[in-house]
């Protein structure tokens, strides 16, 4: 009977397969971390806007408020329509702009007939969107999370259960979710400029 180190092809593969595991615990330990800075910078920002709220107007943190059908008119088959945008801002990089310009976080609320669906949209300190959650209450309930980093989503949760996130459906469902993100931006940067 042969040993290990008599047979060439069994020590490279089992060298190999030493390797590739740890490499793989690696990949997924960078995963998990990623996700747990995101979730920790979700729970820093809420707690900061919290803050905020209460000790308005002596924060540095500050809101754009966006409302569509303020008034609660009813809206042709749909009913009671409203449609809620904050957007909210700190300062970013002093040296370089004196006025507060950095994207937080945006929580959007649409409310239709009989459900509301609640949206927010979490961004680091460059601007990239990192964290999205869509909820749904009424007759059909749901939650999905997406964590995204270089803006590829990494991650994504529907009703707390975790999905592939190679589907093609996913994929779509968090492109879908970007392009939005980049729409509201566009929305808040033009209520950033001065003028008509």
């Amino acid at each position: 009977m042969k040993s290990i180190s008599d047979n060439p092809s069994l020590k490279i593969a089992l060298l190999l397969s030493l390797l590739i595991v740890p490499l793989s615990l690696d990949v997924h330990s960078q995963t998990d971390k990623r996700i747990d800075d995101i979730r920790s910078l979700y729970t820093s920002t809420n707690s900061a806007i919290e803050v905020a709220e209460r000790e308005a107007p002596y924060s540095e943190i500050y809101v754009v408020e966006l409302t569509v059908n303020k008034t609660g008119n009813q809206y042709p088959a749909v009913g009671t329509y409203s449609h809620i945008a904050k957007f909210y801002y700190t300062y970013g990089d002093r040296e370089k702009n004196p006025y507060p310009d950095r994207l937080m976080k945006i929580n959007v609320t649409t409310k239709r007939a009989a459900s509301i669906t609640i949206s927010e949209f979490l961004f680091n300190t460059t601007g990239q969107l990192v964290f999205g959650l869509v909820k749904t209450d009424g007759e059909e309930q749901r939650e999905t999370r997406m964590y995204f980093a270089a803006a590829q989503l990494i991650k994504m949760s529907d009703n707390d259960k975790d999905v592939n996130i190679r589907l093609k459906p996913v994929q779509d469902t968090a492109a879908t979710f970007k392009r939005e993100s980049a729409r509201l931006v566009t929305l808040f940067n033009a209520s950033m400029k001065e003028g008509l």
